[in-house]
């Protein structure tokens, strides 16, 4: 709801001006059909878990062909009006190597679930990524107890979702011909 008000005080801009900008501010902004939407900071619990997502992505995949990016590479929506910063993204198309700072191609996305992010990037922000015709993995993990949802889309388009707990042990990337294990993707991170 926060971000939503500071989102309707700021002037509209086009996407050349938000990339313009984003390149020198100081705080992260997502980029929603022309407004500024501030990203608010995150907890080192988060931190640690992206941080892992990241490792584990990078240790599996690094002689793949597929980059591993954290936090701070934006994502552009196919509408060329949205740009979003996924806490973890995988891609390995080719085309995505021509920019530095923003990515189209991504064929999995991690968000990292906190209290003030579960909303948004369990609905709002699928929705938008939903329109990413590379993306075929959309995965949820939790900060706060060992959850993973992972989203998948299937060959008619549309996407289904499954649970896995921290019994199960380990989640599956389709996407990506893998799984992670909880105690991997978690180490460090205290959720007592």
């Amino acid at each position: 709801m926060q971000n939503a008000t500071l989102a309707a005080t700021v002037p509209t801009m086009t996407v050349e001006e938000y990339i313009a900008f984003e390149e020198r501010a100081e705080v992260r902004h997502e980029f929603i059909n022309g407004n500024l939407i501030p990203m608010p900071g995150t907890t080192s619990d988060h931190n640690e878990i992206c941080f892992n997502l990241a490792a584990l992505l990078k240790n599996a995949l690094r002689r793949l062909g597929y980059r591993i990016y954290v936090e701070n590479i934006k994502v552009q929506i196919s509408s060329e009006r949205d740009y979003t910063y996924p806490d973890v993204l995988v891609t390995n198309d080719p085309r995505d190597e021509k920019s530095p700072y923003i990515k189209k191609y991504p064929l999995a996305i991690f968000e990292v679930l906190s209290k003030s992010s579960r909303l948004e990037d369990s609905s709002d922000k699928f929705i938008r990524y939903k329109n990413i015709e590379s993306l075929q993995n959309y995965i949820l993990v939790d900060s706060e107890k060992k959850v993973a949802e992972v989203r998948t889309k299937r060959p008619d388009g549309t996407w289904e979702a499954a649970w896995f707990v921290e019994a199960d042990e380990r989640f599956p990337v389709p996407s990506l011909g893998m799984e992670l294990a909880f105690e991997e993707v978690y180490e460090g991170v205290n959720l007592g």
